[in-house]
């Protein structure tokens, strides 16, 4: 049986690649443990390809599954070959019962996204800017898309969070080297802050080789680490 990050990737590079099967690179991929004040609370899986993407253009895909103790996350993000979002869609269960399914296209500076809950289903667009990076709650993952700055600078980030239909205007800083502990082992990682208005700060770290090692919401004593060293 496949396991849910397993069909969800299956599922995405169904509608992403096309019919001749070429085979997808790996640009990242692992398990971060997510913690709450240093006790565990959930694990996100997760695959970060490089695919031909639609009408042979070449793409990536990120895929992830975010499982708690009775909820379920399950998320595919598609993107041009520059990072460019195309479309995102995620499906959230409790206790096995689907309680949210949002699809969400992206094109010609607006983002239309059809949100459905128990609650009803809603339709909107809303404009966003060149250069938008999509930002949800649960996605940890989608960290690896926001720009990396040189050492001591800052750049300017446009923030999709799609499930609360809106876009932030916010800030990505350098904060130089640091270590991350991925088990007992000590890692060299680029270290980055991001700031948006009315959210609490994120700060994320990037290994040399570029894999994404580990997300923290200070403010909210959260911690998203991956689980083992990458494989790259």
């Amino acid at each position: 049986m496949r396991t849910g990050l397993a069909l969800a990737v299956a599922t995405a590079l169904t509608f992403a690649a096309p019919a001749t099967g070429v085979a997808q690179a790996v640009l990242d991929q692992g398990v971060f443990v997510i913690s709450r004040d240093g006790a565990e609370i959930g694990r996100e899986e997760f695959a970060i390809h490089a695919t031909p993407g639609r009408q042979g253009r070449p793409g990536v895909l990120a895929v992830a599954t975010d499982r708690y103790r009775e909820r379920e996350i399950r998320a595919a993000l598609d993107l041009t070959n520059d990072h460019v979002p195309v479309s995102y869609q995620v499906d959230v269960t409790v206790a096995g019962r689907l309680t949210e399914r949002l699809s969400g296209q992206l094109g010609r500076g607006r983002f239309a996204v059809r949100n459905v809950t128990p609650a009803g289903e809603f339709v909107r667009e809303l404009a966003v800017p060149v250069g938008v990076v999509v930002l949800d709650d649960n996605g940890f993952n989608q960290f690896y898309f926001l720009p990396r700055p040189g050492a001591d600078a800052t750049r300017p980030v446009s923030v999709l969070r799609p499930r609360e239909g809106r876009v932030v205007a916010g800030e990505v800083r350098a904060m130089g080297m640091d270590t991350v502990m991925v088990g007992t082992r000590g890692v060299p990682a680029e270290h980055y802050a991001l700031t948006l208005p009315g959210s609490d700060p994120r700060e994320f770290w990037f290994s040399p080789s570029g894999s994404l090692l580990k997300v923290a919401i200070p403010a909210r004593s959260i911690v998203a680490i991956r689980s083992s060293l990458p494989t790259r």
